[in-house]
C-alpha cells in the first residue's frame, strides 16, 4: 500500500533521512518511533509531497508519489487523510464548520450531505454534544478527537498522523490510543504513526520501527522492539523524550 525506498533528505549539511525504506501493507497500522529532529514528520510530509526527498521513491497504492505530476498527486491526496500535530482545527471556525469546509473545499461535497458526514463522524468520536463548539471551548484531548473525525470524514483509505498524543496526559493518551485502534478496526484504514509515545504506538500499531540516524533501523512488534541489544534504543524505550 505504502513503500518508502532509499529515501534520503538534506536540509544543508544536516542529513535527516539516509537511505530510508518502508513498506506499509493494506490495512496494517504501522509507527514511527524516534527523538525529536530524527525526521520523523520530514517522512510524513515526504509521502504526501509537502517536501520533495533528494533521492528515493515513493508510491501510494503502486501510484508514484511526484510533485511534478499534479493530476496524480491530487488523487493520492484525496485518499490520505491527515491528522497535524496540535489538530490544526481553524479557531474561527465550530467543530461542525471545521469538518465541512474540509468536505466542500477540497472535496467538493455539497454543504447538505457535508454537514450530515460532519455530524455522524462527530458522534463516533464521542463529541456528540460539542459540535458547535468553538475550538477553544474544548479541552486538549477533546481537540484531538474533533481532528481525528475531520481526518476521517473523507473517508480515506490512508490515515497519517503526526504525535497523536502530543500536549496530553497519559490517561487521555491512551484513550485517543484506543480510539485511533477502535476507529482503524472499523474503517479498515492503513495507518502512520509518527510519536515518541511509547503506550500510544503499543496501542495502535501492528508493526513499528525505530528511526535513527536516517534509517528505520529495527522494525517489528513492539514488544520485540523492546527486546533489542542496543543501548540507545534500550534507553529510549525506558524513558520518554
Amino acid at each position: 500500500m505504502i513503500q518508502l525506498n532509499n529515501l534520503y533528505k538534506s536540509f544543508g549539511v544536516q542529513r535527516v533521512l539516509s537511505g530510508l525504506n518502508l513498506n506499509v501493507a493494506k490495512g496494517e497500522t504501522f509507527s514511527i518511533l524516534g527523538k525529536s529532529g530524527t525526521g520523523k514528520s520530514v517522512t510524513l510530509k515526504c509521502i504526501v509531497g509537502l517536501m520533495v526527498p533528494d533521492a528515493g521513491d515513493i508510491s501510494i497504492d503502486s501510484m508514484d508519489v511526484d510533485v511534478n505530476d499534479r493530476k496524480t498527486l491530487k488523487e493520492i491526496r484525496r485518499m490520505i487523510g491527515f491528522l497535524f500535530q496540535g489538530g490544526a482545527l481553524y479557531d474561527s471556525m465550530t467543530i461542525r464548520e471545521n469538518l465541512v469546509f474540509n468536505l466542500t473545499r477540497h472535496h467538493k461535497v455539497k454543504h447538505s450531505e457535508a454537514s450530515e458526514k460532519a455530524a455522524h463522524y462527530l458522534s463516533l468520536v464521542g463529541l456528540a454534544d460539542f459540535i458547535d463548539k468553538m475550538p477553544s471551548e474544548l479541552s486538549g484531548g477533546m481537540r484531538k478527537r474533533a481532528a481525528l473525525a475531520r481526518a476521517l470524514v473523507i473517508e480515506p483509505q490512508i490515515l497519517l498522523y503526526d504525535e497523536p498524543t502530543t500536549g496530553l496526559d497519559p490517561i487521555t493518551s491512551a484513550e485517543i490510543g484506543e480510539l485511533i485502534r477502535e476507529m482503524h478496526g472499523r474503517f479498515k484504514v492503513t495507518g502512520i504513526v509518527v510519536t515518541h509515545d511509547i503506550l500510544c504506538a503499543g496501542i495502535v500499531s501492528d508493526r513499528a520501527g525505530v528511526l535513527k540516524d536516517g534509517l528505520l533501523k529495527y522494525t517489528g512488534a513492539l514488544d520485540e522492539l523492546v527486546q533489542i541489544e542496543d543501548e540507545e534504543i534500550k534507553g529510549f524505550f525506558r524513558k520518554p523524550l
